[in-house]
């Protein structure tokens, strides 16, 4: 069994991991199909760095759900269950662009999409069980619902809302600050012991 210790490290990695990979996978796609003459190896780096994130936010929601599980069982399920989704689109849209040769903006908007949905249901359950300092998980749940707040106003033709636009960017700074103070709190300081020391009374009594 891993410790919770062992677990919050792993995840902080996973954090870090994922968002440099959706980032850099991404460039390395769209670069595909604006370079000339395009290079499939970029095209192929890039999509498997995008399933890798996919497969890093999965393990977060699977590793998690035994700590969260105590403080909210129904949304802790609910977690891992759109998070494992979230990979399935991420794979569905990477066969696509591998097999079809398409770059579409909108599969991204989708999987942003489920990345603000889950990312609340975290920051919730974060600020419900105070496993973390609230502070870190006020600014996900604030980041999040700002990215979300873009990617709506993005869909409705707000295209100045997008990332690479201001004030869009704008919007996006808050949960890039999450996504980085969250995993370098993990893998230094971990959860908060006493919170897992008191749930785990609880089920002993129990």
């Amino acid at each position: 069994m891993i410790s919770n210790r062992t677990t919050a490290i792993i995840v902080g990695i996973l954090f870090l991991t994922s968002t440099a990979a959706i980032f850099i996978g991404g460039t390395l796609i769209e670069s595909y199909f604006i370079d000339k003459p395009p290079d499939k190896t970029l095209l192929i780096i890039g999509t498997l760095l995008e399933v890798y994130c996919g497969i890093a936010v999965a393990g977060i929601g699977v590793l998690l759900f035994p700590i969260l599980k105590p403080h909210n069982e129904k949304l802790a399920l609910g977690y891992v269950v759109f998070r494992i989704t979230e990979l399935v689109v991420i794979i569905i849209g990477e066969v696509i662009i591998l097999t079809l040769l398409t770059y579409s903006q909108d599969y991204y908007l989708i999987v942003a999409f489920f990345t603000g949905i889950g990312g609340l249901m975290f920051c919730y359950l974060m600020y419900q069980s105070k496993l973390i300092p609230r502070f870190i998980s006020v600014l996900g749940l604030v980041g999040y619902s700002m990215l979300l707040t873009a990617l709506i106003l993005e869909w409705l033709g707000y295209s100045s809302f997008s990332f690479f636009n201001f004030p869009g960017v704008m919007f996006y700074l808050p949960g890039m600050a999450f996504e980085i103070i969250l995993p370098v709190w993990l893998i230094v300081k971990g959860f908060n012991s006493s919170v897992i020391a008191s749930e785990s009374a609880k089920t002993d009594i129990n």
